[in-house]
This record gives structure tokens, sequence and C-alpha cells, in this order.
């Protein structure tokens, strides 16, 4: 028995092992998110990064900084999602250059630095607020009390979106700036940023020489097709600047584009094309209580909902919603279908304020809703045409195969991004 027992842990833990993805790879929601990796634990491939590659030795998998200096992406980013995971010595100094001009220039005035420090090292115990980690040196000052202990992995994530700038550190928001608030005024250091709006520039780690380790780094472009995307033949219904009327119609003017964002103000936005076998990606943030949903094979502006089907997107934690219908919890085809929960994975929901990565495909019959990786209505309409419906009204999207795409507002400010389609072929 002991012996058994011995065997089964044995497999258990190479089970979890398995599981669990392996340091420099991306996992398969970022896959579909569109995250590219930038540093696959081997080398800096020069295709990739430039500057201080030397500074920069690969050992055991991890980056260290030695040398040290800016070691900066062969490529300029715009809007993006950069990712990675770092370890701190005690005493260590570094920096997330993002922006930048040019690899010859310091990043922290001619583009952003987002601190990376030690902020329980002595020797910085009299730093000014915006200089400790995680701020936007010399400009907004950063939440503290985050890190893990030295010599642990912390995991960051520095978005830039517009004017808009966030730091996560840890799964805590210690940075949320929009930086136009700081056009015409004196800037908190006094000093000059030439490089503070700058819309585009190069990303990288700013070392002193202090043996700073990284990994896990990887980048998601805002508002642009992957690679793999446009080889799988998908279009970009949102460039990130407008709400183009040749893409979309409705109440375009009720969803404008804010720090390169679509908000939801108003309320039907559908695209001026049909589509009947289709895959949807969208990326969506709620506020407290958001209340939204995407709307599929409709045959005009007007109730969607009734007149083709609607997916909801919905905030339903909030206390306003505690007697919600079966069928208009998130994700559910409204009326018709129940989302599956999960109390366990928060119904595979992020926090209020996150961005969810969500997933539609509609094959003929066959209808799939994917929320941050999980599959969340997996289901053919057919088995649901005979059947009595869980609301009053049947949505005659039950009976059609081809219709416009888009979002269903009520007014509440729900973001989009990210957003784009494919034409798919049924089987």
């Amino acid at each position: 028995m002991k012996q058994l027992i011995y065997f089964a842990l044995l497999f258990f833990l190479g089970v979890s092992a398995f599981a669990q993805t392996a340091p420099n790879t991306l996992d398969p929601v970022e896959k579909e998110e569109g995250f590219q990796l930038l540093f696959d634990g081997k080398g800096l491939s020069p295709e990739i990064w430039q500057s201080s590659i030397e500074g920069y030795p690969v050992e055991n998998g991890e980056i260290v900084c030695r040398k040290g200096g800016n070691l900066l992406t062969a490529k300029e980013y715009g809007d993006f999602v950069f990712r990675f995971e770092f370890a701190l010595p005690p005493g260590g100094n570094n920096g997330v250059g993002i922006r930048a001009e040019s690899p010859s220039k310091d990043a922290a005035y001619h583009g952003m630095e987002i601190q990376v420090l030690d902020d329980t090292a002595e020797k910085y115990s009299k730093l000014k607020e915006y200089q400790y980690h995680g701020s936007i040196y010399g400009i907004v000052p950063a939440k503290r009390g985050f890190q893990k202990p030295l010599g642990e992995w912390n995991l960051e994530e520095i978005t830039a979106c517009g004017s808009r700038i966030t730091v996560k550190l840890n799964g805590e928001t210690i940075v949320d700036a929009d930086l136009a608030e700081f056009k015409d005024k004196p800037l908190p250091d006094g000093k000059e940023h030439p490089g503070l709006f700058r819309k585009k520039g190069f990303i990288g780690f700013l070392g002193h020489g202090d043996p700073v380790r990284f990994r896990n780094v990887r980048i998601k472009e805002l508002n642009t097709l992957t690679d793999t995307e446009k080889k799988d033949g998908f279009t970009l219904l949102f460039d990130g600047k407008t709400v183009s009327p040749e893409i979309w119609q409705g109440d375009i003017a009720g969803y404008p584009v804010e720090n390169d964002v679509i908000v939801c103000r108003g309320g039907n936005l559908m695209t001026k094309e049909d589509y009947n076998d289709f895959i949807f990606r969208c990326e969506f943030k709620v506020p407290p209580g958001g209340n939204n949903g995407i709307g599929i094979r409709s045959p005009g502006v007007e109730a969607p909902t009734w007149n083709g089907l609607e997916i909801q997107i919905l905030d339903h934690f909030h206390p306003k919603y505690k007697d919600l219908k079966e069928y208009q919890f998130h994700g559910s085809v409204y009326g018709v279908i129940p989302a599956k929960r999960n109390a366990e994975k928060n119904d595979s929901l992020k926090p209020v304020g996150d961005w969810n990565f969500t997933e539609i495909s509609a094959i003929g019959t066959k209808l799939r809703v994917v929320l941050n990786g999980e599959t969340i209505v997996d289901a053919d309409l057919q088995d649901y045409r005979d059947k009595p419906v869980l609301s009053d009204i049947r949505p005659k999207g039950l009976d059609r195969l081809t219709g416009l795409v888009g979002f269903l507002g009520h007014s509440d400010p729900v973001e989009f991004r990210n957003v784009r389609i494919k034409r798919q072929n049924a089987n």
C-alpha cells in the first residue's frame, strides 16, 4: 500500500509540474491574446534586442544584469502590455524604459522609466516618493508594499495605452495614471522630460550593474493583429484611433475612443457587414456593476438581443444583480443558454477594472464562448430551437445563420480593445 501511495504521489507531482507553464514560454491564454516572447531562455536575439546585449548575459535561463547599460528592443512599440518577472538582490536597482527615443539617450527623460528597485534597502530610505519601485521616474509615485522578499520572483505588468500608463505588481495596481494631466504643468521633479508624451518607442531594461535577474519577458501589442492572426485571416475592427463608419454603424457617437480604447457611453454599435460563420475576439473591462453585451446574427441595429442573439457582458457579482436569472449571468446567451459558472475560479472573470479576453465562435448552429481561456458556453443552437426558452421572449437569432456583430450598451462605461474577427467556413 505504501508503495502504491508513493507512486501515486510521484504521478500527481509529475502531472502538476507538467500542468504548469515552463519558464520563458507562453501559456495557452497568452497565445490566444496575442503575446509574443521576447526571451526564450537561451539567448538575447539581435533580431529582438539591441544595444547593451553584452551587459546582460543569460545564466540558467535568466537574463542577469552584470555590466548593465540600456538593453532595448530592436522594435518600437506604441500601445502594449509588457510582462516580465524580476528578482532583486539586496539594494538592487534597475528600470524599465518604455517609449524610449534611442539607446544612447536616458530613457527616464527621453521616454519614461518605470523604476525597478529594492524598496527595503537602507540606502534608499530617503528617496523622493517618485523614485521607489514601480514609479514613473520623476513623475508618478507608485503604491508601495507589494514586493516579495528579496531573491523571490515578482511578476510585473506595464500597460501603455494612449496617455494612460498602468503598472501592476504581483496582481496589485500600483500606478494608474493619465499623463495628459501633466500637459503644460511643471513636473514633480522639476526637470525636463521631453519624451514623456512620446506615442511610441523602444522598451527594455536600464541597468546600473546590480545583478537584477529577469525572465518570462513577453509583450502584447494593442489594437493590432499578430502575425499568426494575419495568416489565419483575422480582420481588425478597431485600430485604437477611431470607430470607423466604414466598419461600424449604429450609435457610433455613443462609443468614443478614449486613450486608444472604445468606451461605451451609449447604445448599440454594430458592424456594417453581415457575418455567418465567424470567430470574434476582443478584450473588455467592466466598471463596478457594468453591463453590456455582444450581439451576433442580428439583421439590424435595432433590438439585437431579440432579433439576433446576445452574449452577456456583466459584472454579475455587483449587489444590484443579486436576483439575476440563470440566463443573465456573464457569458450567457441571453434568454436561452446559461453560461457555465465556477465559484473556485470566480466564474473565470477577472476583478472589476482588469481586462478580460473573450472569444466567440459561431459555426453553423454551433456556438462557443471562451472567457480568459475557459469555455463557458459550448452548445448547438439546433438543440434549443424546439425547446421553450428561459425568458419570456424567444430570440429570433436561434433561427438565423448570419447577421451583424457588435456591442449592446446601456451607457455603462464598459471598455473594449483588440477587437477582431475572422470569417470561418463551416465543416
